[in-house]
């Protein structure tokens, strides 16, 4: 690389790494419990030898389902360096987030062999609104771009060099990949079996390379075998549940998959509203107006210009199965988590789009020192729409958002501990009973209060009591007030009385 591109590498990065870490340990403004229960598993099992249900699995069980454990794991390796808090499980998003720019880079550079496209790709990457928010959850998704990049890049760069471990190294990393996210399955399965098809002939030659990649992906496919022959029911039945096919193949089920499917081509999703849920974006577009001219001669190129033929039907393939994940279930369409494996194709394309216009221009107008004015011009464009996006998202988004992030348990417990020694229980309204496992275990772990999901037991009316309700109504004229924990929009969420076992005087 030379110094040029390694100054504006760096510099993606930088912009990449403020977008990501801005405000990160309070937007989103509370850790969900999605992002508790991989933590606090990974910390059971690791410091106990099982996870909250006390069983060791190679997944991590919970109330729901069984959770993929990579992120987990990285969380908890996180929080021995930065604390067991809001940023100590956020940072390896941050990570993984800058991981796959730095991935789409190198794989776009693997595809077209020019930088300026993968330097695009990789700018486009760090700023759309897809991958921002997606790289500041501390969740499952965000580990599943890095190793789904990683492991084609190396397979581009093993075939095209003929570096035999390299393709090994892919096969495995393929494996690892379905560990990291509930659809990562059938991307890592739909990506592997597309690259293999494009490359029969080598491997024809290759049979070696090829058996020993099998190999290495079957040893390292048993604990998710063991899984679907030993727990197949935690492990599918959700996916069971909301599966666009659960009740068979007809006319219903096929436009229901048709209609989900094409709504994550739709402008709404791509430009104007993006996922409906809080929890997955600001509702904004995943990506933005600017980049649809970028991307649309990016297609045009790709099919019409000298761009090496199996390039050219794996990026289709991947556009074509991008939606899939949202597509084969009918919950919460379009989904941007379910396909998420979009975004970085979408970035691709736009990279090869901007290159290439502004070069056919510089050619019509004979004048390549054009692109000194383009270029920049492009960028500040796309900054722009950045800006617009920013606003709302650092801004606004906490304030509109929270009540999907189950906000105020932070403050409710800190409140709880700062009183703990005077009182013997705490009963806690509408804590929801799948969640209550990872906020409890996170938040109260070490607290010798017995904790009980429900304010209407007799024992909530005892002294040495504290109430969490939703009204400000007291059980009766001993419960005093403690706290009252307000919203971001300043509201009332929820009222914290206490009876203490003695009266302080």
């Amino acid at each position: 690389m030379s110094t040029k591109s390694i100054l504006l590498l760096l510099s993606i990065l930088l912009l990449a790494l403020f977008l990501r870490s801005k405000d990160i340990a309070s937007n989103p403004p509370e850790l969900f419990s999605d992002e508790l229960i991989n933590f606090v598993s990974a910390r059971s099992v690791i410091e106990n030898g099982h996870d909250l249900e006390g069983r060791l699995l190679p997944y991590f069980s919970d109330r729901l389902e069984l959770r993929p454990p990579v992120y987990g794991y990285f969380s908890y390796l996180s929080s021995r360096i930065f604390g067991e808090n809001v940023i100590g499980l956020r940072v390896p998003a941050i990570f993984f987030g800058l991981a796959a720019i730095v991935l789409v880079y190198l794989l776009t550079l693997e595809f077209f062999k020019d930088r300026d496209t993968a330097l695009f790709a990789a700018f486009f990457m760090a700023i759309i609104p897809w991958h921002i928010h997606y790289s500041r959850v501390g969740w499952e998704p965000a580990s599943l771009l890095p190793f789904l990049l990683l492991s084609t890049c190396l397979f581009w760069y093993g075939i095209n060099r003929k570096k035999h471990s390299a393709i090994v190294t892919s096969f495995g990393l393929f494996t690892i990949t379905i560990y990291t996210y509930q659809a990562a399955p059938l991307y890592s399965f739909l990506f592997l079996a597309i690259l293999l098809t494009l490359n029969w002939r080598y491997f024809l030659k290759e049979w070696r390379v090829l058996l020993f990649g099998f190999l290495l992906s079957a040893l390292l496919l048993i604990p998710y075998i063991w899984t679907v022959l030993n727990e197949p029911y935690q492990l599918y039945h959700r996916a069971g549940s909301i599966f666009t096919f659960s009740k068979g193949l007809n006319f219903e089920s096929m436009n229901i998959f048709l209609t989900n499917y094409f709504s994550h081509f739709s402008p709404a999703f791509l430009f104007i509203n993006g996922d409906p849920n809080l929890r997955h974006g600001a509702q904004t577009g995943v990506i933005y107006w600017v980049m649809l001219p970028f991307i649309l001669a990016g297609l045009v190129y790709l099919i019409t210009s000298g761009v090496d033929r199996k390039v050219r039907i794996f990026i289709i393939f991947w556009i074509v199965v991008l939606p899939l994940g949202g597509a084969l279930t009918n919950d919460g369409v379009p989904h941007a988590t379910r396909s998420l494996v979009g975004a970085p194709v979408m970035c691709i394309l736009s990279g090869l789009g901007v290159v290439n216009l502004v070069r056919s221009i510089c050619h019509l107008a004979g004048s390549k020192k054009l692109s000194y004015a383009l270029y920049p011009l492009i960028v500040i464009i796309s900054l722009i729409s950045l800006a617009v996006f920013s606003k709302k998202y650092f801004y606004q988004y906490p304030k509109i958002s929270f009540a999907y992030w189950e906000y105020g348990y932070k403050e409710i417990f800190s409140e709880i501990h700062k009183v703990e020694a005077d009182y013997k229980r705490v009963c806690l309204e509408g804590l929801n009973y799948l969640h209550e496992q990872p906020i409890l275990d996170f938040h109260a772990r070490d607290s010798e209060l017995k904790f009980i999901n429900d304010i209407n037991r007799h024992k909530c009316t005892l002294r040495g009591t504290i109430l969490v309700q939703r009204s400000d109504e007291r059980k009766n004229m001993h419960f005093k007030l403690i706290k009252i924990v307000k919203a971001p929009d300043g509201w009332a969420l929820y009222y914290i009385y206490g009876w203490p076992i003695r009266e302080h005087t």
